[in-house]
């Protein structure tokens, strides 16, 4: 199976040592439903009423990208009927965001992701705060990040915008048209590994993954304005004729980060963290304090960044608290009522 490896194999043991269970990996989410893959074929599956009521929120629910074991898969694969969900392999990475318009509910993106790729258009969509919480979201989630300029053909040198991007990360200029940067993201993007595609609507996202992976996912050209256009509506994964895996994601307007009370130091900003060695004061908070070596060496803008990124986090730790508490309360209180059989 694509992205199977001896490690999956020891944790489905370790969960099912009989194997009875069948497993298989999410490939698309719709309304609850979920579209499963695996070398026997392809087919719908289910949670049971009893795994959604004791969820503690969406991250106890499958998401795209997850290994998940399941019975009846071989009713699924023929198309009678769903196969059941009995187990989610734990995890090696998750990308998780706050749901947009939603203060304290988190918002599942894709599970067990080798690499994130961020696009931003070359030609118009270029704001370094939004790559900022791209970054810091891949980062909380345990993935490591590609910051990638696409559409490089539409200006006549790419080196400036390239320029800026490098202080954010690894960064590489590609462009569908020419060719150019393709195989450098190949070679990140190995055989049985996952690649997680994210940027705003209309920086080329479908297009990429069509020149990297060989498939034929739907695009449609930016508006005349040169804003983008939503092709991908929901997230969905891909396994490539050389066996690497993509998963595609629509534009995502809001991008608040999700943390937890254990949540640790934002680390999005490793320019930051280097300057700030040379800080005067160990706890400095690049504010006002003399000596500060960070307000010294960066952009006032990418610091203003920073700030604000912070102060969410220390917000969102808050939030997150509060929320739980909400949520243990309702689920106890649901349990003591007869709930939907298994």
């Amino acid at each position: 199976m694509h992205g199977w490896d001896d490690r999956w194999d020891a944790a489905w043991c370790a969960l099912d040592p009989t194997r009875v269970l069948v497993p298989v990996r999410i490939a698309a989410e719709h309304r609850g439903a979920y579209h499963a893959t695996n070398d026997a074929g392809a087919g719908w599956v289910e949670l049971t009423g009893k795994a959604y009521l004791e969820a503690r929120d969406k991250r106890a629910l499958p998401t795209v990208g997850d290994w998940v074991l399941v019975e009846r898969w071989d009713n699924a694969t023929a198309g009678r009927g769903a196969a059941t969900i009995r187990e989610i392999l734990p995890r090696r990475s998750l990308l998780v965001r706050r749901a947009a318009g939603e203060a304290t509910v988190p918002q599942t993106i894709a599970a067990n992701v080798d690499l994130g790729i961020v696009l931003t258009s070359a030609n118009a969509d270029l704001s370094i705060p939004r790559l900022d919480r791209y970054l810091a979201l891949l980062r909380d989630g345990g993935i490591a990040p590609l910051l990638v300029l696409s559409k490089i053909d539409l200006v006549p040198d790419p080196e400036p915008l390239l320029a800026l991007l490098r202080p954010l990360g690894e960064t590489l200029g590609v462009s569908t048209t020419t060719g150019a940067g393709l195989a450098a993201i190949h070679a990140l993007a190995r055989p049985n590994t996952t690649s997680v595609l994210l940027g705003s609507s209309g920086v080329g996202k479908s297009t990429l993954l069509n020149a990297l992976a060989g498939l034929a996912v739907r695009t449609r050209a930016i508006r005349a304005d040169e804003r983008g256009v939503h092709t991908t509506t929901h997230r969905e994964l891909f396994a490539a004729p050389d066996g690497s895996l993509w998963i595609d994601t629509p534009g995502m307007r809001e991008l608040a980060q999700w943390v937890d009370e254990e949540a640790e130091e934002l680390d999005a900003f490793d320019d930051i963290a280097a300057l700030a060695a040379g800080c005067k004061f160990r706890d400095c908070k690049h504010e006002a304090e003399p000596g500060c070596a960070v307000r010294a060496g960066v952009e006032p803008a990418r610091l203003r960044s920073y700030h604000k990124l912070a102060a969410e986090r220390v917000a969102g730790v808050k939030s997150a608290s509060a929320a739980q508490r909400i949520a243990e309360s309702r689920r106890a209180k649901a349990k003591k009522r007869p709930g939907p059989d298994e």
